[in-house]
C-alpha cells in the first residue's frame, strides 16, 4: 500500500514538474523559424556554417543549421565588441578617440602600423590594440566582465591579452545573439554612455542594394580565427560576421558562422559578410 501511495505521489509530483516546465518553455521560448534552403548561399562559397536571426519586434528566432548554431567556436575579432565596452567601463580608455601609441612593430596587415585609437582599430581589428587594453584591464577585471555578461564559456584559459584569438573563449551563434540583444537593449553591467559609444563604432558602411532597402542601418564586427577540431584535431579556418541591422521599428540580430579547410586561398571576412547580406535581403 505504501508502495502504491509512494508510486502515486511520484507520478503528481512528476505531473506538476512536467506543467511547470512545459509552461516556463513556452513563455521563454520564442517561434523559430528554419530555413533549410539558406544552404544555397553557404554552398556557393564552398564553406560550411550557419546563421541565426533573431526578430526584436516579434520575438522570433530564423536560422539556417541549428544544430551548428548551438556549437561554440573561437569568438577571434567579434570580441572586439566585448573588450571595448570593458575598456570604456574601467577607464582603461577614456573615449573612442583615445590614442595608443603604435610599437614600431611591422605586421601583415599595413593599416595596423600605426597609432591607433579605438575607432581605427575596431575597423582594422588591430589585435595589437586590443591586446594592449587587454593587459591594462587585467585579468581578474576581464574575467569578471565575461562572468557578468555570460559571455559564451566565459574560460579565458592561460593567454590573458590573446584568449579570444588563441586561448579557451569560445561562443555560439545563439550566444553571439543573446549578447548583442542584451548590448542592444541596455541589458549588460555598462552604462548607457559606453554602450552607445561602441553602437557608434559598429556602424558599416555598405552597399544599400545588397539589402534591397537604403533606410537600412547595418551595425556589425567580422572576426577570423583558426581553431583545431575538438575530435579529429584537424585544423579549422572559422569566420564570423555578427551584428544588427535596423529598419524603422524593425531589429534583426545576427550572427553568421562559416569554416574552411582552406588556410590560404579564402577570404573569409568577406565571404561571411556576403552570405550575411545575401540572407538578410530575403527578410521583409
Amino acid at each position: 500500500m505504501k508502495r502504491l501511495l509512494r508510486a502515486a505521489s511520484l507520478g503528481i509530483l512528476l505531473v506538476q514538474i512536467s506543467s511547470i516546465c512545459l509552461l516556463t518553455y513556452s513563455c521563454r521560448t520564442p517561434i523559430g523559424d528554419h530555413h533549410p534552403e539558406w544552404k544555397k548561399y553557404f554552398d556557393g562559397y564552398h564553406v560550411n556554417g550557419c546563421i541565426g536571426i533573431y526578430d526584436l519586434k516579434n520575438s522570433k528566432f530564423i536560422d539556417y543549421n541549428p544544430d551548428r548554431c548551438g556549437q561554440r567556436f573561437i569568438p577571434a575579432s567579434t570580441f572586439e565588441i566585448c573588450n571595448s565596452l570593458v575598456a570604456l567601463q574601467t577607464k582603461v580608455i577614456p573615449d573612442t578617440g583615445y590614442i595608443i601609441q603604435w610599437d614600431s612593430v611591422i605586421r601583415n596587415v599595413h593599416p595596423w602600423n600605426q597609432n591607433q585609437i579605438l575607432k581605427t582599430a575596431f575597423v582594422h581589428s588591430a589585435d595589437w590594440y586590443f591586446r594592449e587594453i587587454s593587459r591594462k584591464i587585467g585579468t581578474e577585471k576581464m574575467q569578471q566582465y565575461l562572468t557578468l555578461t555570460h559571455y559564451g564559456n566565459m574560460q579565458m584559459g592561460s593567454n590573458p591579452d590573446s584568449f579570444w584569438i588563441d586561448g579557451n573563449l569560445r561562443i555560439s551563434c545563439d550566444e553571439q545573439i543573446e549578447f548583442l540583444k542584451n548590448f542592444y537593449t541596455y541589458q549588460l553591467s555598462f552604462s548607457k554612455k559606453n554602450i552607445d559609444l561602441v553602437k557608434e563604432i559598429m556602424k558599416l558602411d555598405y552597399n544599400p542594394g545588397q539589402l534591397n532597402n537604403s533606410r537600412f542601418i547595418l551595425s556589425g564586427k567580422a572576426g577570423r580565427g583558426i581553431m583545431s577540431d575538438e575530435i579529429d584535431g584537424r585544423i579549422k579556418n572559422i569566420g564570423w560576421f555578427v551584428g544588427y541591422v535596423e529598419k524603422g521599428e524593425a531589429v534583426y540580430f545576427f550572427a553568421t558562422n562559416v569554416q574552411s579547410g582552406d588556410l590560404v586561398n579564402v577570404d573569409l571576412n568577406i565571404i561571411v559578410k556576403n552570405i550575411t547580406l545575401d540572407i538578410l535581403a530575403t527578410l521583409q
